[in-house]
């Protein structure tokens, strides 16, 4: 079959998924603030190296970090795809409680093509933000002498499907725009049950709309034989985003139809942010360190200013190599955020670390196993809540638009 047509229909497959794998009801007890947890495009590469990438210019690895790092690429390939799944396992500690679940997601997926030397274009989505969490409490009604059980759940994402350009101007300087729209659904349900487990399901559902854009650049200030330097900075911008709901109430067990509301429409906005990193490049490592500065979202009041301070480093031989071993690419990355909620006064700090390792599959594709261990808040403020990550990144490259001369 022809790889063009393969790599349509997983695109088409993963675009299929994408839904189904963002809706659990389970999760950080945090995300129940506003549109959910920010993402910070903390994918494939930039997820193994603790977030950086602002000055990150690879020439084997797609960086979802810097939209004008893509021109980086160095391998010869025209074509790659780029796809990150992660496995989840995580404890989650109130004041008077302990639990754990388990979770699978599909984080994101990105098609980079190369249609000349000094340009690049890629395709992708990604999570924006990220609502999951559910929890329960008891109570009572006026007029009825039982006890109810109330479960609250939230699930969804707010996506953003991109295309990100990049240019080279001259050998030390490159430009980078990525365009996106932004869209989404949010499912927030409370389930009311009395001790024989009757009751009812209060749901709303609220789809989201809006367009924005990250800018970036590089510049490449130290280059010799057998090292570069390189600078790079990244911002955003978001229009508001608008939100639709409608909400219903059904019986729990017969799922009868109580009642239904009329769609009602509101807007929401999102605090831009501003990333800056340097990246130390040689012919076997990359080691970087960024900062990121997000501000409030002006509709929450739990929202705060955030701070991210990442670091991250990767070792690989010699990419080209006929020997297996020197192929390998081990990475390590950590990152500390001083929260972008506060509650109760005080900010619910996040800190992570992990590491990776990647293997090539042929001549022209790899896979990195990476893990991650990340800690959320304490259980004073809500929660302490403990994740446990193991990702699965794939890296898939080809030759287009090359022509090819026969004798």
């Amino acid at each position: 079959m022809n790889k063009a047509v393969v790599s349509l229909l997983f695109c088409f497959a993963c675009l299929g998924s994408w839904e189904v794998w963002a809706q659990r009801g389970h999760g950080s007890l945090y995300s129940t603030y506003g549109l959910g947890l920010p993402a910070y495009d903390n994918f494939g590469m930039a997820g193994r190296l603790g977030g950086t990438g602002a000055g990150v210019r690879s020439p084997y690895f797609l960086n979802t970090v810097n939209p004008a790092s893509q021109t980086g690429i160095q391998t010869g390939y025209t074509f790659m795809v780029d796809v990150d799944a992660s496995y989840n396992y995580q404890v989650v500690e109130t004041s008077g409680d302990q639990l754990a679940n388990n979770f699978s997601n599909l984080n994101y997926f990105s098609f980079w093509f190369k249609p000349s030397k000094h340009f690049s274009v890629s395709l992708g989505l990604t999570p924006l933000t990220t609502k999951d969490y559910s929890f329960s409490d008891r109570v009572y009604f006026e007029g009825l002498s039982e006890q109810y059980t109330r479960v609250f759940k939230g699930w969804g994402n707010l996506n953003k499907a991109y295309m990100n350009l990049s240019t080279q101007l001259g050998n030390r300087f490159s430009i980078g725009v990525r365009p996106y729209y932004l869209f989404g659904n949010n499912t927030e349900e409370a389930t009311y049950l009395n001790v024989n487990e009757a009751g009812y399901v209060s749901k709303g559902q609220t789809s989201f709309s809006g367009v924005g854009a990250d800018l970036g650049f590089q510049y490449m200030f130290l280059r010799k034989d057998d090292y570069a330097m390189v600078f790079g900075a990244t911002g955003n911008i978001n229009s508001k985003i608008k939100g639709n709901t409608s909400d219903i109430v059904y019986t729990y067990i017969d799922q009868d139809l109580l009642y239904e509301s009329d769609e009602t429409s509101d807007t929401y906005e999102l605090g831009p942010s501003i990333r800056g990193g340097l990246a130390l490049h040689t012919k076997s490592w990359v080691i970087a360190g960024d900062y990121l500065y997000a501000l409030a979202s002006p509709d929450v009041t739990q929202s705060v200013d955030n701070q991210v301070y990442s670091f991250g480093a990767e070792y690989m031989p010699d990419y080209f190599s006929s020997e297996f071993l020197k192929r390998i690419n081990y990475s390590f990355g950590l990152s500390y955020q001083t929260g972008s909620l506060a509650l109760d006064g005080a900010k619910i700090p996040i800190y992570s670390i992990g590491g990776g390792l990647g293997v090539p599959l042929n001549a022209s594709s790899r896979v990195t196993l990476g893990y991650q261990y990340k800690t959320t808040g304490y259980s004073d403020a809500l929660s302490k809540e403990s994740l446990h990550t193991i990702t699965l990144n794939f890296t898939l490259s080809d030759r287009w638009f090359q022509r090819f001369s026969f004798d």
